[in-house]
């Protein structure tokens, strides 16, 4: 990884894979701020945290120092209420917030998307992941980093009784899963955010998807540095 001259942007710093995103990226960055819409205390000296309305990103000065966004904002449907209100967080949040901040002059963006993700599905949550990556490849980033984990491990905050169910189901799967399917082996969020932070500190430009062999090989390298 380059040397610690980088400004980084990171939404979603609450979350499972935003706070291992906060926590792995300090140590390697001139300076770090948390975009959210409470205010949070960072036991990091150079993590700063900006209150920010998401439904108003008109301020051409928030990301302007910026060199590389990581996004992890997401919510359930369960949490958002509606369909709707899913849809305004993980797709309309993230691709407002991603299309300011490429217009402000960032070069260099990765998200958290999900394995199985489909514009076409007739499911709403991979249906809604698919139309962020699908869009997010439109804007002309440098680099686009886009993982793809399967049933995230961690400790979260809140429960979340489907993803308890699918953590145990999927630790009897996970080796049975080869080939096309081990894109659904179940991943820890530490590692994802690990991967991210690698995938755009090396130095490539692109647009790359990483599903869980590639999430384990970046994370390795950050891990090697």
């Amino acid at each position: 990884m380059k040397k610690k001259n980088k400004v980084c942007a990171v939404l979603g710093s609450t979350g499972l894979v935003g706070s291992f995103i906060i926590k792995n990226l300090s140590p390697h960055s001139l300076k770090v701020y948390s975009f959210s819409r409470k205010d949070i205390d960072f036991e990091y000296e150079n993590v700063e945290n900006i209150i920010i309305d998401f439904n108003n990103i008109s301020n051409e000065k928030l990301f302007l120092e910026i060199d590389d966004l990581y996004i992890a904002l997401g919510t359930t449907i369960k949490k958002a209420g509606t369909p709707k209100e899913f849809e305004k967080v993980d797709f309309h949040y993230c691709y407002n917030l991603a299309k300011h901040a490429y217009d402000c002059g960032v070069k260099r963006v990765s998200i958290v998307s999900s394995a199985g993700s489909n514009p076409k599905s007739k499911f709403l949550y991979p249906r809604v992941k698919g139309r962020i990556e699908d869009e997010l490849k439109k804007i002309k980033f440098q680099c686009v980093s886009i993982a793809k984990p399967g049933i995230i491990l961690g400790n979260r905050k809140e429960t979340r009784l489907g993803e308890i169910l699918g953590k145990f189901i999927f630790k009897l799967l996970d080796p049975l899963l080869f080939g096309k399917l081990s894109n659904y082996k179940s991943i820890h969020a530490e590692t994802i955010a690990k991967a991210m932070i690698h995938s755009l500190s090396d130095g490539q430009n692109g647009i790359f998807e990483l599903h869980f062999k590639e999430l384990v090989q970046h994370s390795i390298k950050f891990n090697n540095l």
